[in-house]
């Protein structure tokens, strides 16, 4: 039982660090100037694939179950390994989404002082 335990709390480790990865990589691309280009190119392949490049949340699913299929961590393990790797994936997605709603928190925030100052300078110079 200690063994599992052991591999459970190593598992959890790589769940957290894949989510919080995918998170950064998944808002990196739907977000930031860096991938502008991808995006506008990917909205020419059709709807579904444009809006991929477009929403971080949709991302990162796909991100994780590329980390998940790499790593392979088993955060509950039974007989299984396909029914513990679709547990591990959603764990995973779960920590990803409340992750990316952080930074997407901190991304508004980060917008909102840059416009109040950006007003305030136009304010003062009239």
């Amino acid at each position: 039982m200690g063994m599992a335990w052991s591999n459970s709390g190593a598992a959890l480790w790589v769940c957290l660090v894949i989510a919080v990865a995918a998170a950064s990589i998944s808002y990196t691309i739907t977000m930031t100037e860096l991938f502008a280009p991808l995006r506008a190119w990917s909205q020419k392949l059709g709807h579904m694939i444009g809006y991929l490049f477009t929403c971080f949340y949709c991302m990162s699913h796909w991100v994780v179950i590329a980390a998940v299929l790499i790593y392979q961590p088993r955060l509950i393990q039974s007989e299984f390994l396909v029914v513990d790797l679709i547990v591990s994936t959603f764990f995973t997605i779960t920590l990803s989404a409340m992750v990316c709603g952080v930074l997407f928190k901190v991304f508004l925030t980060a917008m909102t002082m840059k416009l109040k100052k950006k007003e305030v300078t136009e304010a003062l110079s009239k």
